[in-house]
């Protein structure tokens, strides 16, 4: 029998390592304190990084995401005058070590059970 198990969440994913590239925490407002423009939103600003242009990179909220590779997550912000802004990410205490599995946009997990 198969049965699907959800994934778990790594700890790398709520805070920021290296660049932020796996940030996925829930941190919508810059370092200033503007709030993030939604990535799949035009206005006020218009932008290519859509979910649809970068799958994979957690661009379905309005949430701080770094999917080009900046220097760390940042967003477009809701300020008309102020196109984009850098976020203050917490960084994590460790770096994961070796053998620990990074969650894949593709991975599908599953359970094996003969019970």
């Amino acid at each position: 029998m198969i049965v699907f198990q959800s994934p778990t969440i790594a700890p790398e994913l709520t805070c920021a390592t290296g660049e932020g590239a796996a940030y996925r925490g829930t941190i919508a407002v810059t370092e200033s304190g503007k709030a993030c423009q939604s990535w799949s939103t035009q206005t006020p600003h218009k932008h290519n990084r859509t979910p649809e242009n970068y799958p994979c990179k957690g661009l379905e909220n309005n949430y701080c995401r770094n999917p080009d590779n900046e220097r760390m997550p940042w967003c477009y912000t809701t300020d008309s005058d102020t196109r984009w802004e850098y976020c203050k990410v917490p960084q994590c205490g460790d770096a994961p070590g070796p053998g620990t599995a990074l969650v894949n946009c593709a991975d599908v997990h599953f359970k094996n059970s003969s019970t």
